[in-house]
């Protein structure tokens, strides 16, 4: 036998007081014998005992540290800056039985539901599992049946605290926002640039979609992406990142060059970064806005309709005509609206405006919509500015008491 054979077995012996031995699971705990505690212990603590030859997995809720030698896993939550262990899931080569005498790969699921008094199970495409005061039995069953064999045997116990349907807890749990604003500063740094170019930002998207389902994932969703007046271009984007969502609102030329920029925290309701490139579109309202009559739950008026219920009801003509001119599809839509209600009040139009309103009608330009709870809905301006939808919507204004 070898000087380096002996080691091996004496750290086995040393370091692993489940070798060779079947080790008592103690619910919302851990295993008896163990020194690692669920929502105690650190993975920092479990690497010491049990080095670094396991498996990491990382996906979007969970990190799993298994080491399949001896059959143990050690999750984690990958959110929490102190890393500490939430679950110890135990399958073979480990022995392992409960304090009530379930026994893994011995005992099938029958045994438990007889044990605990219990029936039913949760499934997956590959296991089904019954979940009790900080414990959860697994078995295999078969991804082309519906169902699963309470015969099977256990194969998988997991030890966990607190959680509802054997969902861990979050017991000093302290979020670590580091990446965060990481990745954020990353983004902005991109934004700053003096010589700013789509191809970086591209770039910096491209590889964020390889990682956007592990922890701290960056997550773009273009919402739409539309021409708009002066041969521009407009995309507008929704970006998620730890349950954190972000409005990019991105104007460019039609050579590719910036016009405007904005990066707002949805959540906070601010604006972390805004850039405009050229001075001819300073006052310009490049926001976004939904059109729409009566959205949501709630089915009432968006915002900015209601501000031009507002100008309507005070016969303001100035204020409708020049949102009847604004580069934002949306704002002109309500102005060219707006008219055609003060039109219906015995205000006239002038001429200017009526050529402007007809030049809208025929616009094919994609507008944000709202279609009762249905958000991001798009239609073109000439489908929605049809005599016969004001005159319903002017009627539905009146009758709902929003026109005075």
């Amino acid at each position: 036998m070898t000087f380096r054979t002996i080691n091996i077995i004496l750290f086995v012996l040393c370091f692993n007081p489940i070798y060779g031995q079947t080790n008592v699971l103690i619910p919302n705990k851990g295993i008896e014998g163990i020194s690692i505690v669920i929502d105690s212990s650190t993975i920092s603590d479990v690497i010491q005992i049990y080095g670094t030859d396991y498996t990491l997995s990382e996906k979007t809720l969970i990190t799993n540290y298994r080491f399949d030698k001896i059959g143990l896993t050690f999750q984690i939550d990958p959110y929490d800056k102190n890393k500490i262990v939430r679950s110890i899931s135990v399958e073979s080569p480990f022995k392992a039985k409960t304090e009530i005498g379930i026994v893994l790969n011995e005992n099938t699921m029958k045994d438990v539901w007889n044990t605990y008094n219990d029936k039913g199970c949760f499934t997956s495409n590959s296991y089904a599992w019954n979940t009790q005061n900080g414990i959860s039995y697994y078995i295999k069953k078969d991804p082309n049946e519906k169902g699963y064999d309470i015969e099977e045997k256990i194969f998988k116990i997991e030890i966990n605290n607190d959680g509802d349907f054997g969902i861990s807890s979050r017991t000093n749990f302290e979020f670590n926002d580091e990446p965060v604003k990481e990745k954020l500063n990353s983004l902005i740094t991109i934004f700053k640039s003096d010589n700013f170019n789509f191809q970086k930002l591209d770039s910096f998207w491209s590889a964020e979609k390889i990682t956007e389902k592990e922890p701290y994932g960056f997550e773009k969703r273009t919402s739409f992406n539309r021409m708009i007046e002066n041969n521009l271009n407009q995309e507008s984007s929704e970006l998620w990142l730890v349950g954190s969502s972000y409005n990019l609102n991105i104007i460019k030329s039609s050579d590719n060059e910036l016009v405007y920029l904005k990066l707002t925290d949805n959540n906070e309701q601010k604006t972390l970064f805004e850039r405009i490139e050229n001075s001819n579109f300073e006052k310009t309202a490049f926001d976004v806005y939904t059109y729409g009559t009566f959205c949501g739950i709630a089915g009432t008026p968006p915002d900015k309709c209601q501000e031009m219920l507002d100008l309507v009801n005070a016969n303001n003509y100035v204020q409708l005509s020049s949102w009847l001119k604004s580069i934002n599809p949306e704002i002109a839509t309500y102005g060219y609206i707006g008219l055609e209600f003060l039109k219906k009040k015995g205000i006239k139009i002038e001429n200017k405006e009526l050529q402007k309103m007809t030049e809208l009608s025929e616009s094919k330009i994609q507008l944000n919509t709202c279609q009762g709870c249905i958000f991001g809905v798009t239609e073109q301006i000439k489908d929605v500015l049809k005599n016969k939808n004001i005159n319903q919507i002017y009627r539905s204004f009146q009758q709902s008491g929003w026109i005075k």
